[in-house]
């Protein structure tokens, strides 16, 4: 709606329709919920692992680990896959303009972003944006024009 409008007058876009394409966006905020937990628990029992495997050090640095790991997780996930395995058990993945995956540039700009939103209240800011927006795009993806949608629904397309 609105704050799409505007921000689409700054941010050209060539992704998916929200009216056209309906089914790009289909449950993609209840995917990102469900896939953001799974993340959260493999990021979680990597980061024990490797404790562990620091004969038990790394606990004591848990916190930071976490973030370490959490880091590369995303953004090797995002270079790779465009998607993180959360992602790709829920079935949806990123997209920047023109309908194409992430390279590592975009991978890391979204990483960066993403990890700086959950460091401040700005992600709460992109939770609602999230919601309220047409392409179900948080802050990140509008300022990046990049946009999450279900896989199966690309893929299809892309065979017609």
């Amino acid at each position: 709606p609105r704050v799409e409008r505007i921000c689409e007058r700054f941010i050209m876009t060539d992704l998916p329709d929200p009216i056209e394409q309906a089914a790009y966006y289909q449950d993609v905020n209840l995917k990102r919920v469900i896939a953001w937990f799974i993340d959260s628990m493999a990021i979680t029992f990597i980061t024990f692992l490797i404790s562990l495997l620091t004969l038990g050090i790394g606990f004591f640095f848990f916190a930071g680990l976490w973030l370490i790991v959490a880091f590369f997780y995303r953004f090797l996930g995002l270079t790779i896959y465009s998607s993180t395995m959360g992602m790709r058990m829920t079935g949806i993945e990123f997209r920047q303009r023109h309908d194409r995956p992430f390279d590592g540039l975009y991978a890391l700009l979204h990483t960066i972003g993403t990890m700086i939103a959950y460091a401040t209240s700005l992600q709460i800011v992109s939770f609602i944006l999230m919601l309220i927006t047409a392409r179900k795009q948080g802050l990140v993806d509008l300022i990046l024009a990049t946009v999450v949608v279900n896989r199966a629904a690309r893929q299809s397309s892309d065979e017609i």
